[in-house]
């Protein structure tokens, strides 16, 4: 039973860390700084961008050990409160694992620019969806699944609740 939850974030964190990878290594082999690749025509095209601050680009680059740390904490609380959930119904398990998942995928990215490793610069983002010129913030799949996971809790604690 255990073992079955944890899969879901170890998931999350192997696709998360493979597109990081493959977009960085695709865009500096390739020379392709401040382009982008259409994907499903301009509302859903890939661009690298290694974002050294938090959500919707909010510049905490001079606390980025402070952010590393309390991201940290972040990633403890969250496993321990999916930990006392084990016996709960995989449904009020499941969007817990995906926010575990998506906290984990960024902390990677958060400790390797901390620790000045492979030439990281921030969390790297690439999925950037928008309509004309109206562009949504780029993003990735840690960000993703934790959006999911909150929509999924929001879900159950509000919509489900109140219809019983």
């Amino acid at each position: 039973m255990v073992l079955k939850i944890i899969f879901i974030p170890i998931i999350i964190i192997f696709i998360d860390q493979l597109t990081k990878i493959y977009i960085k290594k695709f865009w500096v082999e390739n020379n392709l700084f401040y382009n982008y690749i259409n994907v499903l025509g301009d509302n859903l095209r890939f661009v690298f961008v290694e974002n050294p601050g938090i959500a919707f680009g909010i510049d905490t680059s001079n606390y980025a050990a402070l952010v590393t740390s309390i991201t940290f904490l972040a990633v403890i609380c969250i496993s321990i409160y999916l930990y006392f959930l084990i016996k709960s119904n995989h449904f009020e398990r499941l969007p817990i694992a995906f926010i575990l998942g998506g906290a984990v995928g960024n902390f990677i990215d958060r400790f390797l620019t901390v620790a000045n490793c492979n030439g990281y610069n921030g969390v790297v983002d690439f999925i950037d969806i928008g309509i004309y010129n109206y562009r949504w913030y780029t993003f990735n799949v840690a960000d993703l699944a934790i959006t999911i996971g909150l929509f999924i809790y929001l879900y159950q604690t509000y919509i489900m609740k109140t219809s019983d």
